[in-house]
């Protein structure tokens, strides 16, 4: 136990993968973990865990991590290090049932989707088919199939009828495999292909290139726009922001198997082409060894919070988080609010200035906060670049002398990805605090 206390003291607060070894190297279990340092640290507490887990902690000696960009990554990464080693406590912590494992029928004209148990995969499997996982947890797992299908649609129907399921008047199976089954054989084809070509991007994403399936998506709606079908191009296109909704910041996840390194490469890489990105615009960024982003949450302006975090070479610096009470009293004004918390953070010199200043919005947002910076430091030659974050198209948006350069950054770009990485956080640590300032005042009318 005091080997894992010292251990999780060094964890850091990032999703990923870790192993326990005990003293002959060998795995004997493999979890996942949105936040690695929080996942771990149950195990060093006897009160929190079961006999079996605990069973687990005594017989480990060693723990070792693979940080990943995204908690999908960590998905995928879990199942590829379970099937790889084949650790004996990923099967007695789950109750002695068989881990859930995804299986594509496409030895079939129109293929299945199935979540499987490893004792059903005889009876369901052929040459040809495409079996993913072990997957730990079938919530998880489960959940995940639930949302791909807003992106990517498949039928789960395990019979097929003559009538189309109940999803596709959802938009959730189409085409669907039942209705094609009753069409003459001239409309089949193209309706087969379609069905097949969406498969096979669900096959895709499960191995990992989940970029590739977006850029396939990004072509056909380019397609169907130049043929006029801007219906079609526009559910495509909600498609495609779905799914990265789904997968952002996300990778190959054989990346960090094959280099203990995967993790600073691909932040090297994100900051790298950001910076790129800017310099034509921003000159003065030379660097981005600090961003930060400001963001602000509130009820119709009651209980108003301010954040600021913080990104060290691309990773979370926590300890360099700030937040703020919004002083303005039940005034919903986010641009007011954003200046407010600029000008606050800017009154503490003793806190290092940033790099690069992210603001979550679009022109207002960032003329208000760009004001702040020019009242704070008039005088002096500071200079703070500053971007914003427009929600609406993911869009960058830049102040110019002269107006505005507003740049759309393709959805699969490592630039983007840091960028909205330190926005969603921003905006988590903003509302976390919203929120506990909500609950203190329920607690206290309760109380009275």
């Amino acid at each position: 136990m005091e080997y894992f206390q010292k251990a999780i003291s060094t964890l850091p607060h990032a999703p990923g993968v870790y192993l326990f070894k005990d003293e002959q190297g060998s795995v004997l279990y493999v979890g996942k973990a949105k936040d690695l340092k929080k996942r771990v640290s149950h195990y060093a507490t006897r009160e929190a865990i079961g006999e079996k887990t605990k069973a687990l902690v005594m017989e480990a000696t060693h723990l070792e991590i693979v940080e990943t960009a995204s908690e999908f990554d960590a998905l995928l990464l879990e199942a590829d290090r379970i099937r790889q080693y084949q650790p004996k406590y990923n099967v007695i912590l789950k109750d002695d049932k068989s881990p859930l494992y995804v299986l594509l029928t496409l030895s079939e004209e129109l293929p299945h989707v199935y979540t499987i148990r490893r004792t059903d995969i005889p009876k369901h499997s052929n040459k040809g088919d495409a079996l993913f996982g072990p997957f730990q947890s079938a919530r998880v797992l489960r959940s995940l199939l639930r949302h791909i299908r807003y992106s990517i649609p498949y039928c789960t129907q395990k019979r097929r009828t003559t009538k189309p399921c109940f999803y596709t008047h959802l938009g959730l199976c189409s085409p669907c495999p039942s209705a094609i089954m009753t069409l003459p054989v001239a409309q089949k084809k193209s309706l087969i292909h379609q069905y097949r070509v969406n498969i096979f991007r669900l096959k895709n994403i499960f191995s990992g290139k989940s970029s590739d399936v977006v850029g396939d998506m990004e072509k056909d709606m380019k397609e169907q726009a130049a043929g006029n079908r801007f219906e079609e191009a526009a559910v495509t296109k909600q498609h495609i922001f779905n799914l990265y909704r789904i997968l952002q910041t996300s990778y190959d996840p054989m990346r960090y198997m094959e280099s203990d390194a995967a993790v600073e490469d691909i932040l090297t890489l994100e900051l790298s082409e950001l910076q790129a990105i800017l310099a034509p615009h921003i000159p003065s960024v030379s660097e981005l060894h600090r961003i930060e982003c400001v963001d602000i949450a509130n009820t119709q302006g009651q209980y108003a919070t301010g954040s600021i975090v913080v990104l060290t070479d691309g990773k979370k610096d926590t300890s360099q988080y700030r937040r703020f009470r919004i002083r303005r009293k039940n005034l919903p004004n986010d641009v007011a609010m954003i200046a407010e918390v600029v000008a606050r953070r800017l009154s503490h010199p003793e806190w290092p200035y940033p790099d690069l200043l992210v603001v979550d919005g679009g022109k207002g947002q960032v003329a208000a906060a760009s004001a702040a910076i020019l009242s704070q430091v008039e005088g002096s030659t500071l200079t703070i670049p500053i971007i914003g974050l427009a929600k609406r198209f993911e869009e960058l948006v830049i102040p110019k002398e002269n107006g505005w350069k507003t740049i759309r950054i393709p959805l699969t770009s490592p630039a983007l990805h840091v960028v909205q990485r330190i926005r969603d956080e921003a905006h988590r640590f903003a509302n976390s605090y919203h929120r506990l300032l909500r609950r203190r005042q329920f607690d206290t009318i309760v109380a009275t």
